[in-house]
């Protein structure tokens, strides 16, 4: 499993509110990397000084650079010295600079080749920064590798085992679902038919009203899922009830661990504090007591592996996960091999 990971690819590195005058440290694809707001916009650097090797995220943003902790050397934008309190800036003191683009209240990365980095590539999630939404972020940290994370989102009958408290639902049985590919896109929908409410919905539609609820996920390179749940009139997919959408954008930290961001976003209940409240405790349950545990003891089992080496059991519903790993597991095959025959021409 050692490194799995698309080079050539636009990661999640943090919300934009995560970024404010003081700079961010984190690691993607095994990189650490230091992101902070610069004197001409949103700057992204190795975070490792080049003089003592003191994470540059330690320090602090100085007239539009950053400045290190430990002697006060200066990187501009571009990874270079520009500053020596002691004398001249050292030739040698400069700092890989990563392409970053800030959109949507997210803050993409690029970690591969910067000269394949393509902002029109980064995935849509417009709707987060919709004004007509209510929009409730999050964050959690997951000792997991990354695709087990992706394999848990593109199958969401879990939810009726795994988050039975307030996502169960008695039309589990009458599921309905499909799998669908478009190019290198992945959309899997379920549709619980005709049954009451699950408990989160409760809230906003009472107990007893019968409804169809459809969950749609589209899966993205690398690692990114955005999921469209919807309530419809009983076998009356037109007669919209509400709906939401979410963001699940899985970034992998390195070998066996995750950065895990989402977001969910309405179109009810706009403007509602309480609301806001009951989702983001939804989220914390949700994701930090219930999904991430699970998915940290699956890794303890599944060790420095690959999971379908140890050759799993595949069910239907696991179509989505399978279908995205297999587009995953061709990009990087691709990329490595690029990689290699650029080497053997060099020499």
């Amino acid at each position: 499993m050692s490194g799995n990971f698309l080079r050539n690819a636009w990661y999640m590195l943090a919300w934009s509110e995560e970024v404010g005058e003081a700079p961010l440290g984190r690691k993607i694809v095994g990189d650490d990397i230091v992101c902070f707001r610069g004197r001409h916009g949103l700057v992204a650097l190795a975070d490792r000084c080049p003089h003592r090797f003191v994470p540059l995220s330690l320090g602090r943003v100085a007239d539009g650079v950053l400045e290190c902790a430990y002697h006060g050397l200066r990187f501009g934008s571009d990874g270079r010295c520009m500053f020596n309190p002691l004398g001249d800036p050292p030739e040698r003191a400069v700092v890989r600079s990563y392409p970053v683009v800030e959109r949507d209240r997210v803050i993409w990365v690029w970690t591969g080749d910067p000269a394949l980095a393509d902002p029109d590539e980064v995935a849509d999630f417009s709707f987060l920064a919709d004004p007509a939404r209510a929009t409730v972020t999050g964050y959690a940290h997951v000792r997991a590798d990354y695709q087990l994370a992706i394999d848990n989102l593109s199958d969401l009958t879990h939810i009726q085992f795994v988050h039975r408290d307030f996502q169960a639902s008695e039309a589990y049985h009458r599921l309905v679902d499909d799998t669908w590919q478009d190019g290198d896109i992945v959309y899997r929908s379920i549709t619980f038919p005709n049954g009451r409410p699950a408990p989160f919905l409760q809230s906003f539609l009472g107990p007893d009203k019968l409804i169809d609820f459809t969950m749609e996920t589209r899966w993205t390179l690398p690692s990114n899922i955005k999921l469209s749940a919807t309530v419809t009139e009983p076998g009356e997919p037109d007669k919209y009830v509400i709906g939401n959408h979410s963001a699940h954008l899985v970034t992998p930290e390195a070998d066996g661990s995750c950065h895990y961001f989402y977001a969910h976003s309405r179109d009810y209940g706009v403007g509602d504090a309480e609301a806001d409240e009951k989702i983001r405790e939804w989220q914390r349950v949700g994701f930090g007591e219930q999904d991430k545990p699970v998915l940290e003891a699956q890794q303890r089992r599944v060790g420095h592996r690959d999971i379908m080496e140890l050759r799993p059991v595949v069910l239907p519903t696991d179509a989505g996960g399978v279908r995205a790993r297999r587009i995953l597991a061709q990009r990087i095959a691709r990329e490595r091999k690029g990689s290699i025959l650029e080497a053997v021409g060099d020499q």
